[in-house]
């Protein structure tokens, strides 16, 4: 698999970027995706970064329900899987 294929995009949120000055960044990565492979990706597409410690998050998507006219309808949003990793060598430039 390439790089772009396991790596789907960076979270960039308060929390993340207050992360990203220890060192960890958080990407959302494909749901087949091992720790493995994540390290791989990063190392390989961010070039001269080493990869110390990778933590896997399986977040589950929530029921959402709704009523209109009289009609009920419900469904679930995506589910997603995210990847905390930390870096012993290098820094990621995302902004």
């Amino acid at each position: 698999m390439n790089s772009l294929d396991i790596i789907l995009k960076y979270i960039l949120t308060e929390k993340a970027t207050e992360m990203a000055s220890i060192d960890k960044y958080t990407f959302v990565v494909a749901p087949t995706a091992t720790r493995a492979q994540v390290r791989q990706a990063v190392e390989q597409h961010f070039g001269d970064v080493k990869v110390r410690k990778i933590n896997i998050l399986n977040r589950k998507g929530k029921i959402k329900s709704s009523r209109t006219r009289g009609l009920s309808a419900s469904g679930r949003t995506a589910s997603s899987k995210r990847a905390i990793v930390t870096l012993s060598k290098g820094k990621i430039d995302l902004v």
